[in-house]
């Protein structure tokens, strides 16, 4: 159910996007559970670092569940990659899509859940603040898992909004 309600929130994207409308996305939401053992987080991904990227383009829609127990986090994240969010160019038209990943909870406390995926290009860092209802993603590449051209320079960071 999850997930066809982000598609269904994607696929609104897409069609008021076409029709030249402002596009908007769910607001900034913090669910902790009774039991302090799962969170949901929602919103949007904004964009600190300079660059842009198709990692999380400028237009998305992310909601994270952590589960304590189980020690994961599951980030869905809907794009839609527009040619701005493209610094190499390779985009020849608007692209939607919604993509999962999954992240390993690294430490959770009373108060912040620190998490790291690691897909083959990049190590893939959250950090929730249940205290002051943040959360940031931090996305660094890597070649140590056999991605070609990696830079560990290239830091990308993003804050929920």
């Amino acid at each position: 159910m999850r997930i066809a309600t982000l598609i269904a929130g994607a696929a609104l994207l897409l069609v008021v996007s076409a029709r030249g409308a402002e596009i908007t996305t769910d607001q900034k939401q913090f669910v902790v559970s009774s039991d302090r053992r799962h969170v949901m987080v929602q919103g949007t991904w904004g964009r600190i670092s300079e660059l842009a990227t198709v990692e999380v383009p400028r237009v998305n829609n992310v909601r994270i569940e952590c589960d304590r127990t189980a020690r994961v986090c599951n980030e869905y994240l809907a794009k839609f990659i527009q040619k701005t969010d493209d610094p190499a160019g390779t985009m020849e038209r608007p692209y939607l899509f919604l993509m999962k990943e999954q992240f390993r909870v690294i430490e959770w406390t009373g108060t912040t859940i620190t998490a790291r995926a690691e897909p083959r290009a990049a190590d893939i860092d959250l950090r929730i603040s249940l205290a002051d209802r943040s959360a940031e993603r931090t996305s660094r590449e890597t070649g140590s898992r056999g991605a070609q051209g990696a830079n560990s320079q290239n830091v990308t960071q993003w804050v929920l909004q």
